[in-house]
Parts: C-alpha cells; structure tokens; sequence
C-alpha cells in the first residue's frame, strides 16, 4: 500500500490501473494526476451527499465507500460497497448533475478526487477516454438492471441464492469459497433484508449442505443446489418470505 498523500507519479501509476485509463498516455494520465484531490476520510464519515454537486470523480486508493439511498423508514437502500482501486460517481460527473445518493466511509479510508473539468476537456480531446468512461457508465446501468431483476425474487431465499451464485467465478464451477468484503448487515440491506432474515437464509443453506458460514468467508459447496433454489417460485419455509 503506497503512503499517503500520494506522489503525482504515484497517482499517475493508480489511475493507470483502472480500466478506463489502462493504455492511456502518460502525458495524459499525468493531465489527470496533477489536477486531482486526496482526502482522508474517517470511519462513518460523509463522503457527500444526495444532492450535493458532482465536481469530481472518486477512486478508493484504500477503504471502502459505501453508497446509499435513504427511505422513508429510515432504513436505507445499498447500491454499491466500492473498494480498492475502483472509482464511483461516473454518471453525476459525466452528466453534470448533482449526486443521486449518498456516500460514506465503511471504513478509514483514502480518496483521489479527480476534477470533472479537467477529465471532461481530456475527454473531448482524447476520444479513447471519452469511449472508456460510456462503457464503464453503461457496464454499471446493465449490472444495475441485472441486479434489480435476479436479486429481489419474491424470497429471501431466492435473493441470498442469488447472491452467492453472482460470485461464483465461472458458470458451471461446482464450489467456490466468497470473501465477503463488508458486513452482513449491510449486505441484508442491500438484499432489502434484515440481518436476521439474512442469517436465517445462510442457516437454512447451512442445513442443506448447500453452504459453510465461517465468519465472513462463505464456502458455496454444491452451486447446483444454490441454483435450484435461485429458481424456485416459492421458499421452503415460510419464515423465509420478506
């Protein structure tokens, strides 16, 4: 991990790891570098919020960002835990539009916020980077659509199912082991879950020789039966609807 606040050299050297920015031009990402922020951000600390303008894109040099929608419930809705080396804000940025959710820190972490007018004039001059940021913007809508029709079946059961099964490394692979990065509470509200409907669907898999639950890293045994129960139209217990 690089010590910061970060060397222009070395901001050049993150940017160039993210996909938009891969076999961009050294000249180009140092456009970038030179122009960009670095913040330090504490556990639970806003990054910005709902509302607020976008005047730059956000990488996570370290940490984790978490992004959110508030409800009326005062619970919140989760749609995105961002991590190392990946960026958010796109589409406010790209758009020039102020942010649709919030952001906060999941954990200390560091930040490199590059200025949307510079990134938007390399943009218009380097037509490479102006098609990276679409794909990368049109990546995460299609994932977003995938995400809203396969994870909020009628259960809980079918929503934990699919899950684990959007972590599987390979179609086909018969078991695999998932780290998860975060907490189980907010994966259960990103699943529009409680934690303990959510604990409830990982016992019932447990039970069925489906999965192992040692701490945070679930071991998926049998992806076949996890997928028998991603396409069930009803759960096998009724504690299990929500």
């Amino acid at each position: 991990m690089n010590a910061f606040p970060l060397s222009s050299a070395q901001i050049s050297s993150v940017l160039g790891r993210l996909g938009y920015f891969r076999e961009l031009h050294a000249a180009t990402l140092h456009k970038l570098s030179v122009g960009a922020r670095q913040i330090t951000v504490r556990r639970d600390e806003a990054v910005f919020s709902k509302g607020d303008q976008a005047d730059a894109l956000y990488v996570v040099v370290n940490g984790q960002v978490k992004i959110y929608l508030s409800l009326a419930n005062r619970g919140e809705k989760i749609v995105a835990l961002v991590g190392h080396g990946e960026s958010f804000g796109i589409a406010a940025v790209w758009l020039g539009m102020p942010h649709p959710a919030n952001a906060v820190a999941k954990s200390d972490s560091h930040l490199l916020l590059l200025d949307r007018r510079t990134l938007m004039n390399q943009a218009r001059q380097e037509p490479f980077l102006a098609e990276r940021l679409l794909a990368d913007l049109s990546h995460r809508v299609m994932d977003l659509m995938r995400d809203m029709e396969s994870c909020t079946p009628r259960s809980s059961l079918q929503r934990v199912s699919c899950f684990l099964l959007q972590h599987r490394p390979e179609a086909g692979m018969g078991s695999y082991d998932i780290l998860l990065s975060t907490t189980k509470r907010d994966i259960a509200a990103k699943l529009n879950l409680t934690q303990e409907t959510l604990s409830r669907a990982f016992q019932y898999l447990s039970k069925e020789g489906v999965i192992e639950v040692q701490g945070r890293l679930i071991c998926v045994l049998d992806s076949r039966k996890l997928l028998h129960f991603n396409q069930m139209n009803c759960p096998p217990a009724g504690e299990l609807v929500e």
